[in-house]
């Protein structure tokens, strides 16, 4: 992969996952990540800011499921970048909960 602190596509880092995920929600992640680019040491704040992004604008009817399947990959990716990177898990979970709690929904 790159050099820590390097800049890193979020698609590309999703593309390398293991193992893919199924081809909607694969697509529908690569929809919400975009060209988005972050410091690889920004990835585990950047994957729970796309998910913060998602939650802000779901609609609560059927047709948000894929969306909100969207947002809970987003979520576990970045507890999975947190856990590659040492960092420690609970202080991270504790700080996406936070933030996630704090969404203010459109």
């Amino acid at each position: 992969m790159n050099e820590p602190g390097q800049s890193i596509r979020l698609s590309d880092w999703l593309d390398s996952r293991s193992p893919r995920p199924p081809a909607a929600l694969s697509e529908r992640l690569a929809q919400i990540v975009g060209d988005t680019v972050c410091g690889e040491n920004d990835l585990t704040a950047t994957l729970i800011d796309e998910a913060g992004k998602i939650l802000a604008i779901i609609g609560d009817d059927r047709s948000a499921a894929t969306d909100l399947l969207a947002a809970d990959a987003l979520i576990t990716y970045a507890m999975e970048s947190a856990a590659e990177t040492g960092d420690d898990l609970e202080s991270v979970a504790a700080a996406a909960a936070s933030r996630i709690a704090a969404v203010k929904v459109e």
